[in-house]
């Protein structure tokens, strides 16, 4: 997407003093590996917090962390020290069908493969967590024609992935993060594998989802481009949050990463 040229949407509002956290992570340490020469530490005593109602770019060389922080954070990969909080919700305090409850529940994952259900139409991939959630009872039916409405979906409800282009199943699967209304959706690299154009209308909808329903948006990014959509960017090397940048540009960005040797 580095060629795409785009107007910065509208920043949110910054969160006013005393806003509720999100989520957050506190000394947070990852290693792969038995140890010695063979370790990895993949996130090096990392402590960030994400404040409600504000769209966040994660961005860092390759190998800087910032995937495994997602999946962290999502509650899909553990900490080896350290803590990761959604909510009042310590992760690593939870059982297994807790943790299993709270993804369900509270966190929307944006995955970068799209991970839609052939066999389901558009419109039953996205109803497929409520689906679950609620045991049979009726989806609100109000709040899905809003999501569908945000994400431009409402003449794809019936097709199946297959019949869709790629930016249009990357906007079922955002729909799909949206729709049980939890409190922080996190996308890794969700324009990876769109066109530019594609890309930009997946940030965009992104954006509206905080500007227009309150949404909290944590996106891995590689890209300068897609990071100007967020109000912040946090920047990662080795590990460890080495800088941050409110109201990014694409040009800011890129000159931090070079920085970085991104």
């Amino acid at each position: 997407m580095s060629g795409v040229t785009a107007t910065r949407p509208a920043p949110a509002a910054h969160p006013a003093p005393g806003r509720r956290v999100a989520a957050a992570a506190r000394s947070a340490t990852k290693i792969y590996g038995a140890g010695g020469d063979t370790a990895v530490r993949a996130l090096d005593g990392i402590t960030v917090e994400f404040p409600e109602g504000r769209f966040t770019a994660v961005m860092g060389p390759s190998g800087s962390g910032k995937s495994t922080l997602l999946h962290c954070l999502a509650g899909l990969d553990s900490l080896t020290s350290g803590q990761v909080v959604i909510g009042d919700a310590d992760l690593g305090s939870l059982s297994d069908k807790q943790l299993t409850l709270l993804r369900r529940d509270r966190i929307g994952f944006v995955f970068q493969s799209f991970n839609l259900v052939p066999t389901l139409t558009a419109e039953e991939n996205i109803t497929l967590p409520l689906a679950l959630a609620l045991a049979g009872r009726r989806p609100d039916r109000r709040w899905l024609d809003e999501v569908v409405a945000t994400v431009g979906l409402a003449d794809r409800l019936t097709h199946r992935p297959s019949e869709l282009s790629g930016g249009q199943q990357q906007r079922v699967a955002v729909a799909r993060a949206l729709v049980t209304r939890p409190e922080i959706i996190l996308a890794d690299e969700p324009t990876g594998n769109l066109d530019s154009r594609a890309g930009a209308e997946i940030l965009g909808f992104l954006r509206r989802a905080v500007l227009e329903l309150g949404q909290t948006v944590v996106m891995v990014t590689h890209d300068p481009v897609a990071a100007g959509y967020a109000d912040a960017a946090l920047f990662l090397a080795d590990g460890r949050l080495v800088d941050q940048l409110e109201a990014p540009t694409a040009a800011g960005v890129l000159d931090r990463l070079k920085a970085l040797g991104g």
